[in-house]
């Protein structure tokens, strides 16, 4: 596919989870999967990154189960292949591999092998906990590439601004479908099927113990 038609109309959105129950379904039926497991978007090389950092940025603690656990990688995957379109597909291949080269270049490394927790991180908080001004300059440098591409002109892609678009939506993925997972919802969350009584301006601490509601 054309770079121009990859980009056209993108809307980036891919991490704008709605969980309806086919999603839900999905989610719940990649945790059951048994321990052989080929992707079905992502190279088996490229499924290894995308978990490092989905861990990285819900890592497991000693009471909480995070997206390793859980299994994420297998939704995500999944979730990609069959619900994300065809420009977000080619979207998220090429920015992967600009994000892969950008660490391996950071952290001096030449195999995706070599690149440990740590240079996935070092990515994850140059990107995502960046300044709001430089957040804003990535995601304007990405816009007026995409808007350029459109018009038909030859533009250099901006590293940066691609590889902040795609972290955020991963995180924002990543964050979302954790909180759906059953596990997550029953056992770490306030779970509640069918809503009861509306109690307004309840101090939090008062009504969940500080606990966020399952959706």
């Amino acid at each position: 596919m054309e770079r121009r038609t990859a980009l056209k109309n993108l809307g980036l959105s891919f991490g704008a989870l709605t969980l309806t129950p086919s999603i839900m379904s999905m989610l719940q039926s990649c945790q059951s999967t048994g321990t052989d497991w080929t992707p079905a978007f992502f190279s088996p090389e490229s499924a290894k990154t995308i978990e490092q950092l989905t861990e990285l940025i819900v890592p497991s603690t000693p009471d909480i189960p995070g997206a390793k656990d859980l299994k994420l990688i297998r939704f995500i995957d999944s979730y990609l292949a069959t619900t994300a379109d065809s420009q977000e597909q080619t979207f998220i291949t090429s920015a992967l591999d600009l994000l892969v080269g950008r660490c391996l270049s950071t952290a001096g490394k030449g195999s995706v092998d070599d690149l440990s927790p740590q240079d996935w991180d070092e990515q994850l908080t140059y990107f995502l906990r960046a300044t709001e001004e430089n957040k804003s300059l990535r995601r304007d440098a990405f816009t007026a590439y995409r808007k350029g591409i459109e018009r038909g002109e030859e533009l250099s892609t901006p590293v940066e601004g691609t590889c902040h678009v795609l972290l955020q939506n991963l995180r924002n993925l990543t964050v979302k479908a954790f909180k759906g997972h059953e596990t997550i919802a029953k056992e770490h969350m306030v779970y509640q099927p069918v809503p009861g009584q509306f109690r307004g301006c309840v101090d939090l601490q008062e009504a969940t113990q500080g606990k966020d509601w399952a959706l």
